[in-house]
């Protein structure tokens, strides 16, 4: 497929899944530290990209659910070999990591309850919190870029503190006001905007009492919906996995967030963990299929239509009044999944040195989570002595 751009030199198909392969076994750090190591190659050393391409690439997976990582790698893929090729760069994005969390997941099971294990992650717990609360900083500035989507983020925040709201229907009304105040009323019955919402709250026995579907839905809603990426994916896994199914514990939960930072791969991976509690190997196979399965599809499918979309006001506006609601979302689950992690003086501590890392200092998200886990390590070994 012709780029066509003379200045972009994308190689042979080998060359850019084995990069691929290899970058699955190494993106340790998040989303941050992944699309940096993306740039540096692409279009810094190998001008597979030009600068301009790469930014309009990353203008289109913003827009979307789902980690964003994961989505450039596809649609590089797709570039070079079409769908095949967008498929084949997703996957050796993926595999190397959900592999590494499958493993992590049963020595979890296996030995979770060693006073070692608990030490390393009473280190890590806390720092994982300070990594999202400075993720919540980054994604409110990026989000928040006028008053008015700064009175959505505080009105979507109360709302679901104090009135319960559930954390879709705020997605979707944050939306839809951004729509109406900013270009006015759409062509389409606003109303409209509320069928996901609709299908995202379908109850489970509506396809069958059965875990495995209801597995399957969780974790489909999860990737369609999670619009922000992985801190925002945390409130349907909070929600459904830990406050309806009851098929992990919030600290649990947490637990999987601190194992996917220190693992290569997209960090929405703590999904596969959560699927491994759920339901061993079977469950972690579902979880990682359906919650990456959305990044495929709006990717290949949305790839020949990147400059209307980017273009387009109403949907410009839209996607804003989501952001802004989504900072909102994972403040409030970040409260309520702040208790497992912050249990006394030093777990405070830890969390505030590695937010201020992140946001003060400007510290690499994977140094601060390579070096949590080794103060964690030598924590445990001191403790067993």
């Amino acid at each position: 497929m012709e780029n066509g751009e003379t200045s972009e030199k994308i190689p042979d198909g080998r060359e850019v899944f084995l990069y691929f392969l290899l970058l699955g076994f190494i993106n340790i750090g998040g989303p941050v530290a992944q699309i940096t190591m993306m740039y540096n190659k692409m279009v810094e050393q190998s001008q597979w990209l030009s600068k301009d391409r790469f930014v309009k690439i990353m203008g289109f997976t913003h827009m979307l659910p789902g980690p964003e990582a994961l989505q450039l790698a596809i649609y590089v893929g797709y570039l070079k070999k079409g769908i095949l090729g967008g498929i084949l760069a997703g996957l050796t994005f993926i595999i190397p990591g959900a592999l590494v969390m499958i493993i992590l997941s049963h020595l979890y099971v296996t030995y979770g309850n060693l006073s070692q294990v608990n030490d390393v992650l009473y280190i890590l717990k806390p720092a994982v919190l300070g990594i999202i609360g400075a993720g919540i900083i980054k994604l409110g500035k990026a989000a928040i870029t006028n008053a008015r989507l700064a009175a959505i983020l505080i009105t979507a925040t109360l709302a679901m503190l104090f009135i319960k709201i559930d954390f879709l229907f705020v997605l979707f009304l944050a939306g839809l006001v951004n729509l109406l105040l900013a270009v006015g009323a759409p062509r389409l019955n606003a109303s409209l905007g509320l069928i996901p919402v609709f299908i995202a709250n379908l109850k489970d026995s509506f396809f069958a009492d059965d875990k495995w579907i209801q597995m399957a839905w969780l974790f489909l809603k999860t990737g369609l919906f999670s619009f922000g990426g992985a801190y925002a994916s945390l409130a349907f896994l909070q929600r459904g996995a830990v406050d309806q199914f009851h098929w992990v514990t919030a600290e649990q939960l947490l637990d999987g967030v601190a194992l996917s930072v220190a693992t290569p791969g997209p960090f929405m991976l703590f999904t596969t963990f959560v699927g491994y509690l759920a339901g061993g190997v079977t469950g972690a196979v579902i979880a990682t299929f359906f919650v990456f399965l959305p990044s495929f599809v709006f990717v290949i499918l949305g790839a020949k239509y990147i400059e209307q979309a980017q273009n387009n006001r109403s949907v410009q506006a839209f996607l804003a009044g989501i952001s802004a609601g989504v900072v909102g979302v994972i403040l409030v689950v970040s409260l309520e999944l702040a208790p497992s992690a912050l249990v006394g003086a030093p777990s405070i501590l830890i969390a505030l040195l590695a937010f201020a890392l992140i946001t003060f200092l400007k510290a690499d998200v994977a140094r601060v989570a390579i070096g949590t886990i080794i103060v964690g390590i030598c924590y445990a070994v001191l403790q067993s002595v």
